[in-house]
């Protein structure tokens, strides 16, 4: 009896979760949008966004905010491409599918078996391991990560040659873990199954997608091929500050490369809601089985991941949702979708701070369908950098560290304030030559954070550029006491003719100490920190990504030697850990609470 309470119960929340929102609700909450979206872009700097809203099966909002080309005051509109990131995979996902409905492809087949143009370096594991299933999954063991793209001047290599390394920055791609048994995820592993597509079918990959999965989609207005139609009405790209950068290119087509509109997106997400009774009326490419395994958690997935849809359940509520998200310089974008309720967020945007923006709204979505207030834990707010660049562009930097002091003590919860912040300003300027504007905005960070090892290194660097050789090496020093294992100044140092002999130090912190550490940290229910501790090595897993091993800097700053990152473990006055601090590229995210 109690068995089938508990089920009772379950099905009356998930109920009363799916139940579809009033029309006055729908006006409503579309009403809410349409204040806050722009003023989101202003905060953000973000020209220009497009969202569409599914209801029970039904769009209830498709709409342009912002610019396209601020310059020539171009306003977006529901027909205005954009770059949609790493939701290439998913719609390449489909290209694969396709292939394994008809029996030309087998999910369980090693991709050896399809290959001839290239083929999987040889190492210490079984390379027929690697097989479909586990590259549409991220399970195949494979690295490289992530793509930068090319600029319009750059010849753009072949597929192969981006497979053996000419790609911009990541590396080869290769097997670097025993495949099927973790999950990494492997943006090589997409440009693989971009050469398998076109091995199969004989066809270049851009053709075959468009022939046999966007024009049946409906989809015309989007392409993997980046000509002067797609040029014509596509929005420009703007980096963090509001700025005009170049359009980047792929090699890496399947991975990062699809290009499209609002409206074509939407179509693409109606087609996704398999449930719904009218979905034939959206697609008849693939089958309801096929789309919902797609749609599940692949094995060795950690749960979080399909075949080439990411899983999100949403803690507190029964729902969970599916879709991924996006991220090139320029564009973010973001799609998730609940097939049980045939309901889904579907927002791009083409600025560098984009994701704050589908943050904040997916957020606000999220609230208003489980009946939350809407701003509940949803409140981002703008970053320091972006006020002070427009006190630097008007002003200059003569009062600019009043100017700043006086900011974070009448406006401290009006700006994030965090060092990654000033950090990126400082980059910003020092990238383009603005060395005066750099040293000034580095020194204010140092001076705001002092016991930070990175604001020494950037200052370093900065000065290193301004000939100031001494004081450079003063700061690198100051960087590597702070920070012992900071290797890329000890190499600065080296080249400097510097002895680093005895600088690079092992740090051990007791295992009590590290076990403190272990827990999942929720920035929102949509992203969560996993760490974990394996003997004396500490983990980190966050929502829709590999896990990496974590270093000490200090007893509780720990950094990953794959990328640019590191976190930090925050303790209240007691000494016990409450909150997670992480620091990659630049920016500073806070507010990763301890949760379990």
């Amino acid at each position: 009896m109690k068995k089938q309470l508990t089920l009772l119960l379950a099905l009356l929340f998930s109920f009363s979760l799916a139940a579809q929102k009033e029309p006055k609700e729908i006006e409503q909450f579309r009403d809410e949008l349409d204040q806050r979206i722009p003023q989101l872009l202003n905060d953000f700097m973000v020209p220009g966004t497009a969202i569409a809203l599914i209801e029970n099966g039904e769009i209830i909002l498709q709409k342009a905010y912002g610019y396209s080309n601020i310059d020539k005051e171009t306003p977006v509109t529901t027909t205005t491409g954009f770059n949609i990131g790493s939701i290439s995979k998913t719609i390449t996902a489909w290209g694969v599918m396709k292939l394994v409905q008809e029996g030309k492809i087998d999910l369980d087949a090693p991709a050896e078996k399809y290959l001839s143009r290239w083929h999987i370096p040889k190492s210490e594991f079984d390379s027929d391991k690697v097989t479909i299933r586990r590259l549409l999954s991220h399970t195949a063991g494979l690295s490289l990560h992530g793509y930068p793209g090319w600029s319009p001047k750059d010849t753009l290599p072949s597929i192969e040659e981006s497979l053996d390394g000419k790609n911009n920055g990541p590396g080869r791609v290769e097997i670097i873990m025993e495949p099927g048994t973790k999950w990494k995820y492997s943006g090589g592993g997409f440009t693989i199954l971009q050469l398998i597509i076109e091995e199969v079918t004989e066809q270049k990959f851009e053709n075959y997608m468009q022939v046999h999965i966007l024009n049946p989609l409906g989809m015309t207005h989007s392409s993997f091929i980046i000509d002067d139609k797609i040029l014509k009405a596509s929005s420009l790209e703007y980096n963090e500050f509001g700025e005009v950068i170049d359009f980047e290119l792929f090699t890496a087509q399947a991975a990062a490369g699809l290009h499209t509109t609002i409206e074509d997106f939407t179509k693409f997400a109606l087609a996704s809601l398999y449930k719904n009774p009218n979905n034939t009326e959206y697609q008849q490419i693939l089958s309801v089985a096929n789309l919902q395994e797609m749609m599940e958690p692949a094995a060795a997935s950690d749960g979080i991941y399909g075949l080439g849809y990411q899983i999100d359940p949403i803690r507190g509520t029964s729902m969970t949702l599916v879709g991924h998200g996006g991220a090139n310089a320029g564009w973010h974008s973001f799609l998730r979708l609940n097939p049980v309720t045939d309901d889904g967020f579907i927002m791009i945007t083409n600025g560098g701070a984009g994701h704050n923006i589908y943050r904040q709204v997916f957020c606000n979505w999220k609230n208003w369908k489980t009946g939350e207030a809407l701003d509940s834990d949803c409140n981002i707010v703008p970053s320091i950098a972006i006020r002070l660049k427009e006190i630097v562009d008007s002003q200059g930097i003569g009062n600019l560290q009043s100017q700043y002091l006086e900011l974070r003590t009448n406006q401290s919860d009006n700006y994030n304030f965090s060092e990654g912040q000033l950090n990126q300003l400082g980059y910003h300027y020092l990238g383009k030559g603005n060395i005066d504007y750099a040293l000034a905005i580095f020194k204010i960070n140092l001076e705001a954070f002092p016991k930070s090892s990175n604001v020494y290194d950037s200052y370093g660097e900065a000065l290193l550029k301004n000939g100031e050789k001494d004081k450079a090496i003063e700061n690198y020093m100051k960087s590597i006491e702070l920070n012992p294992a900071n290797e890329g100044g000890i190499k600065v140092l080296k080249d400097l003719g510097i002895n680093t002999e005895g600088l690079f130090k092992e740090i051990v912190i007791e295992e009590s100490i590290l076990q403190s550490y272990t827990g999942k940290y929720e920035l929102a229910p949509e992203f969560v920190i996993t760490v974990s501790k394996d003997g004396s090595q500490m983990k980190a897993q966050a929502t829709g990504q590999g896990e990496f091993e974590i270093y000490p800097r200090s007893e509780n700053v720990f950094y990953l030697r794959v990328a640019e990152a590191q976190v930090t473990f925050n303790v209240n006055e007691d000494g016990r850990v409450v909150s997670m601090t992480l620091l990659q590229g630049g920016q500073e995210t806070t507010g990763l609470k301890l949760i379990d």
